[in-house]
């Protein structure tokens, strides 16, 4: 199919807000944020990622670039070509060869699978950094234009206080994949999740909340897909604000949106773990997808004057700068997307402290903690936070802004020591339990916002902790060195499963007490799913690259 110009009758400046595109009634408009660019090419794409329209993008208002074109069609595949400068020693990615992925994208036509051809520079060329003639095109999925169907909404939020939560932590695909309640055709989806049998067993646990693994749109590491393995838990995110088709039989957004009606008709809130710390562009020669490709300079962390090295506070090659307005921007939009268009309750925040970084230090006065607590609809919801990250000064359990509430690893150690009979430990057990006060200087909450949990989604599962003494990773294809290596589990005589009924009664009481005293500690209540029916592992405390009956429940 040939490529035209889009019409100038059809064509015409636009406006530079809101980001992203906006259906109006006559067309579309766009808008995209790169500064430094010198011109940007708007492409159509029909249902076989064939080019069929090009046109560079008439006006620019600051920093913004900007279109509205007539008679675009719902559903309509785009993206961009950026012209500008190739200096990656500078942070300029500009190649008009790759299509770029809107960052504003609210749905894409596909998964997002690594490829050699999403690298901005040939790889082929050891040394120096040159441009990648190569057209990426058809190696890409495309951001569809919104298509703005309506959605009955047939439940209220449940908003449940946080004194009543328990959370029942789950990943949308493992949930449903081995339930033979759950039809065939939607096991491991949204649909999946939504499905009666999933909801009655949700309802008969009597837990207020699930918490999903990362449901934006992500793409496995290189790394994995060299080992035959790939990103099952998604904490690699590739955009900000679209659903992972992944996890969709046909529509993410439709199918998303009655994941969470299903929930709330059942009156249980729905919490998503975000990733806003880093994204799957890696580091300084990884891939050049979306915000990489446009606005880099602005968008990541830099060491001061040296934007050959990004300041990886993430541990997964760069981090993203909430200290700078844009990227502060896109995140607040993309909390309000969800909230808005999905209904949804709360988030918790994956490394949480890497978005309360300023210039280079953590503040709980941070321009994020600030953005939100002002914004009308982000202060209703529930705020979750990992409170730490890797870079400098990066433990902050105690340290978020006082609606947060937050992960808390010391009660997760304290009782686990307890409960394996160590010695010393009962004093610490009794503060942990009655909410860690010697931590959470909250005055204005009755009860402690720590979320207390034992087993969360990077460790052991519940049964594992009273089944190993070591990790079992080796199916990771990293030596076995890889996850927690002070696990604080004991297995009771034996590695493993065992036949023995003494060790299975008494692993089975621990697993009683562990959830009893989570239930009876001040603060929120994590659940790790799975543990309700003593999902095994095998001893991996690191299964994030496991998307298999491994990882199931």
């Amino acid at each position: 199919m040939m490529t035209r110009f889009i019409s100038e009758e059809s064509l015409a400046a636009g406006r530079p807000s809101p980001l992203g595109v906006q259906v109006t009634n006559g067309g579309a408009n766009f808008a995209v944020y790169a500064p430094h660019a010198i011109k940007i090419e708007l492409c159509f794409f029909d249902e076989f990622d064939q080019q069929t329209a090009i046109n560079p993008m008439p006006a620019r208002t600051g920093d913004v670039w900007h279109a509205h074109v007539k008679n675009v069609a719902p559903g309509q595949r785009y993206g961009y070509r950026v012209h500008g400068p190739f200096e990656p020693t500078q942070a300029y990615w500009f190649n008009p060869n790759k299509v770029i992925i809107d960052p504003y994208a609210v749905e894409i036509s596909g998964p997002l699978e690594f490829n050699r051809h999403l690298y901005a520079h040939n790889v082929d060329i050891p040394g120096d950094i040159i441009l990648d003639e190569q057209d990426n095109a058809k190696h890409i999925p495309k951001a569809r234009v919104p298509r703005g169907e309506y959605f009955e909404w047939s439940a209220p939020k449940p908003d449940v206080p946080w004194r009543e939560v328990i959370i029942y932590e789950m990943h949308v695909k493992g949930f449903s994949m081995l339930n033979p309640e759950v039809p065939e055709n939607i096991r491991g989806t949204y649909l999946g999740v939504a499905h009666p049998a999933s909801i009655a067993h949700l309802k008969r646990l009597g837990i207020t909340s699930v918490q999903i693994l990362p449901c934006f749109a992500f793409m496995p590491e290189s790394r994995l897909g060299e080992l035959g393995l790939t990103n099952y838990w998604g904490y690699n995110p590739a955009l900000f604000l679209a659903p992972e088709p992944r996890y969709a039989k046909e529509d993410a957004v439709l199918e998303f949106k009655t994941m969470v009606n299903a929930l709330h008709e059942a009156s249980i809130e729905v919490i998503m773990d975000v990733v806003y710390n880093h994204t799957a562009e890696s580091g300084m020669l990884g891939p050049v997808i979306t915000n990489k490709g446009l606005h880099a300079r602005d968008f990541f962390r830099y060491h001061p004057n040296n934007y050959t090295h990004f300041i990886d506070n993430s541990g997964c090659g760069n981090s993203v700068n909430t200290h700078h307005p844009y990227s502060l921007r896109l995140v607040m939009d993309s909390m309000r997307h969800w909230v808005n268009e999905y209904h949804i309750d709360g988030f918790r925040f994956d490394l949480a402290a890497s978005l309360g970084r300023e210039a280079w230090d953590y503040s709980r006065n941070a321009a994020f903690f600030k953005a939100i607590h002002q914004d009308p609809m982000l202060a209703q919801v529930k705020l979750i936070a990992e409170p730490w990250d890797i870079g400098r000064g990066g433990y902050q359990l105690g340290n978020f802004p006082e609606e947060w509430y937050e992960c808390n690893d010391k009660f997760r150690d304290t009782v686990r020591s307890f409960w394996k009979g160590d010695l010393g430990v009962t004093a610490d057990f009794a503060t942990r339990l009655m909410g860690s006060n010697d931590v959470f200087h909250k005055g204005t909450l009755h009860t402690s916002a720590s979320v207390n949990y034992v087993t969360y989604h990077d460790g052991f599962t519940l049964h594992d902790l009273v089944s190993y003494n070591q990790r079992h990773n080796k199916a990771n294809k990293e030596h076995n060195i890889d996850g927690h290596g002070h696990n604080l589990s004991y297995n009771y005589g034996v590695e493993g499963e065992t036949d023995n009924p003494e060790i299975r009664e008494l692993r089975s009481k621990q697993k009683r007490n562990f959830i009893a005293t989570m239930m009876l500690s001040q603060g929120a209540v994590h659940f790790l799913g799975g543990d309700e029916m003593g999902r095994t592992q095998q001893g991996n405390n690191n299964a994030y690259c496991q998307d298999s009956e491994l990882s199931w429940f």
